[in-house]
């Protein structure tokens, strides 16, 4: 308020002065055009001179405003933005409802967005993959690494990703391989492809990397870890001598972390692993010393499958199990293979038919139909192949 009262004293005091100046006689100016001349004061003349020189350089500093960094230039910039904004938030939308085709195509149009233009061209890549127009998809992605050369390696990992989609691994395991940073992305698709063509010892190596790195969660990389020690303890080439088979294999089984040798899918593995280099016997000391402390069923599969030429302590012990575990269904179905391989067939049936009475499976009921056919019963076989047809055909809410 002080403010304003001073403002308004000093423009009347200037208001008074001006009107003081312009009644004094000390000259006067004459502007003659034409026929037409002006006369008036000195001060008076002054005066306009200054305000109308204020009032041009105020339009000039508008016009350069509106024009320039603000005004009419700074509100079109920010429209533009605006729309490109909106273009980017309805692509993400339609790769988020998985409408491929429309959000490649936003996406595309939306590059002019100043700061998720190359993120635009990587979903609208990842779109076009995902809506199997794979040609597409790399034209983006070179489009991608030629404008923002900094960025080449997201795409070459977006292309890598979608050549995984589409069962291209080797091309896609190049593409990886020629990434010198170690990125995380890079780590897990490298992961996933050895995963699928099963080179188990090319994820072994990897291992290290992805647990530095923390690719993924403690229990993924567990899960991942199960999956590589299974597959090198299956990768024995069978066509080796059985001692050099087993020399193989106890390499691998003594190389991998001790945690991982109490591990029923990893000792199932093992246990398959002996069985294939004629060492059955130690295999069932193995399962009968792990089953006693941990029961799982990858391991009563596994002693299931296991032959040995005399199965007769293979059997006595599973027999003793029974006595813990008689409702365990896949114990049953193991015992019933055990003695339809021994020739004790009527034994056989009578574990066949209580593993179906407690879990029915087409594996149950097959294994039944051969124990029939051998013991001649060519009717009943046919009625147990039938019925297993129908457990497979049968909708899963009806299965018991």
């Amino acid at each position: 308020m002080s403010q304003l009262l001073i403002i308004i004293l000093g423009a009347l005091v200037l208001g008074a002065a001006a009107i003081w100046l312009m009644q004094q006689d000390q000259g006067y100016v004459l502007i003659s055009l034409g026929t037409t001349s002006i006369e008036m004061s000195f001060w008076l003349a002054a005066i306009i001179f200054v305000a109308s020189s204020g009032v041009l350089i105020w339009l000039m500093l508008l016009l350069r405003w509106l024009f320039g960094v603000g005004g009419v230039r700074q509100w079109w910039v920010a429209r533009r933005m605006a729309k490109q904004s909106y273009k980017t938030a309805t692509g993400m939308l339609d790769f988020i409802c998985g409408d491929w085709q429309a959000a490649t195509g936003v996406l595309q149009q939306a590059v002019k967005d100043p700061v998720l233009s190359q993120v635009n061209l990587l979903f609208a890549a990842k779109a076009a993959a995902n809506n199997q127009q794979l040609d597409e998809s790399r034209q983006i992605l070179e489009r991608l690494g030629a404008d923002y050369p900094d960025h080449k390696v997201y795409a070459d990992l977006v292309l890598a990703e979608c050549l995984i989609e589409v069962s291209a691994l080797d091309e896609a395991e190049q593409f990886l391989l020629a990434i010198t940073a170690e990125h995380k992305m890079t780590l897990r698709l490298l992961s996933e492809i050895y995963r699928l063509k099963s080179n188990w010892f090319a994820l072994n190596d990897l291992m290290p990397k992805l647990k530095r790195q923390a690719v993924m969660d403690a229990e993924a990389f567990k899960a991942l870890q199960i999956d590589c020690y299974c597959g090198l303890l299956g990768t024995i080439d069978k066509s080796l001598p059985a001692n050099i088979k087993a020399e193989k294999l106890e390499v691998i089984w003594s190389d991998m972390p001790r945690a991982f040798r109490k591990i029923p899918e990893v000792v199932a593995a093992y246990v398959n692993g002996l069985a294939a280099t004629d060492a059955s016997e130690k295999a069932l000391l193995v399962l009968s010393k792990v089953l006693k402390n941990q029961w799982h069923y990858k391991l009563v599969e596994a002693y299931g499958l296991l032959e040995l030429k005399d199965a007769a302590k293979q059997l006595a012990i599973g027999e003793q199990w029974l006595a813990k575990y008689a409702d365990d269904a896949l114990l049953l179905f193991a015992l019933g293979r055990i003695c339809r391989r021994m020739g004790f067939l009527g034994k056989a049936k009578d574990y066949m038919q209580s593993t179906i009475a407690r879990k029915p499976s087409v594996q149950a009921y097959n294994e039944l139909a051969a124990i029939l056919e051998l013991l001649g019963d060519h009717t009943s076989a046919s009625d147990m192949y039938r019925q297993g047809l129908r457990f497979v055909t049968q909708p899963k809410a009806s299965k018991h």
